[in-house]
């Protein structure tokens, strides 16, 4: 009996490198691999293809799991850009030939997108040029209609304290695992600093917990599209628990990469624009907590690169990692001030000073 021939990953990658492999026969194709996916890039569109991994919450090692993930991709991407996500599309095997739809074996699905400009993007934007009263109203209009919409989930005041304490916990182990590579004594103090936010602040954070919804999960300067009509991509589509949030911690999130940028003001901004929006008000210290939270959030996921074979510079990542630390510090340090001693009337959302913190040349080289 024949055996069929299963393509390997390297096959399928090979196959859409080829101009020839798109019915537009693109005059060429670039490629770039990420830590979970191929993307392929043609004049006009982008097909992402995922790889067959297995890591913490997702497992996509089945073209079953792929499929289901790439759908999941397309459905909810299309909440915040719907003109951007298309469809999935099959790569199939005819006559031991890998095509691309048509008729044939499923070999593996892809995630076909309009291609964006990367100058559009709002990081790369914010490297060369400071950002319009009028870009910034409608990114903060766009997120507010997204997270009045969004699916809410929300949780018991009890329940939402107990899971910032474990995600606290977590973020400390994995720090501490990376060893001396990582500050130690910044991973300590951005522990007990955020572990004495949350029991002086439980009922000020208890009370988020009625507000959490289904949102994004990755909320950052460069997967946000400016334009008539901005859009933001990539969300997380493979961990529905990892886009359970409050909407301003989201949004902090984005104020803090903004910040990272070289942008205090305008991250600043951001916050107060979205709060007056959504009608989502929330104290200057939950705010500065949230900011915290979401660095040293950051830093862990830099040190899960250490060790990768795909980025055997070890460096850059361990200079992320200590620069989130030094954010994660100023930010719940400041939270902490806030909420012993509340600013006179209310004096606004504002951001530390960088340097108080020693934050350096290397850390603002490592930004850029």
């Amino acid at each position: 009996m024949r055996t069929l021939h299963r393509f390997t990953l390297q096959e399928k990658v090979d196959f859409l490198r080829q101009p020839s492999s798109y019915s537009s026969r693109a005059p060429a194709v670039g490629a770039i691999e990420t830590h979970f996916a191929w993307v392929f890039l043609t004049p006009r569109y982008a097909y992402k293809l995922k790889k067959p991994v297995r890591h913490v919450a997702m497992d996509y090692r089945s073209l079953a799991a792929r499929r289901r993930g790439c759908l999941d991709e397309v459905r909810l991407n299309r909440r915040l850009a719907p003109q951007v996500y298309l469809c999935v599309v099959p790569l199939r095997s005819r006559n031991g030939s890998l095509c691309l739809g048509g008729e044939g074996r499923i070999e593996d699905w892809l995630v076909k997108m309009h291609r964006l400009a990367p100058s559009c993007l709002l990081d790369r934007t914010l490297r060369h040029r400071a950002l319009r009263n009028p870009e910034l109203e409608r990114i903060v209009a766009r997120l507010a209609a997204f997270f009045a919409g969004a699916r809410r989930s929300p949780v018991s005041g009890e329940a939402y304290v107990r899971r910032l304490r474990r995600e606290v916990a977590v973020n400390r182990n994995e720090l501490t695992r990376a060893g001396s590579q990582i500050r130690q004594s910044l991973v300590q103090d951005v522990t007990r600093t955020q572990r004495a936010f949350i029991e002086r602040a439980g009922p000020l954070l208890a009370e988020r917990g009625a507000r959490v919804v289904e949102g994004h999960g990755d909320l950052r300067a460069e997967h946000v599209c400016l334009g008539p009509r901005p859009c933001v991509i990539d969300c997380l589509e493979f961990s529905r628990d990892l886009r359970l949030f409050d909407p301003l911690e989201e949004v902090a999130f984005l104020a803090l990469e903004i910040e990272r940028l070289g942008h205090r003001a305008l991250a600043a901004q951001l916050l107060q624009r979205f709060q007056s929006a959504s009608h989502n008000q929330g104290a200057d210290p939950l705010v500065g907590f949230y900011l915290s939270h979401r660095a040293a959030t950051r830093a862990k996921l830099a040190v899960w690169h250490l060790g990768d074979p795909q980025f055997p510079d070890p460096r850059p990542w361990i200079g992320r990692a200590n620069s989130y630390l030094r954010d994660a510090l100023r930010h719940g340090r400041r939270a902490l001030r806030l909420l012993r001693h509340p600013a006179p009337g209310g004096a606004g959302i504002r951001f530390p000073d960088r340097r108080r913190t020693g934050s350096d040349a290397g850390a603002r080289a490592e930004q850029r």
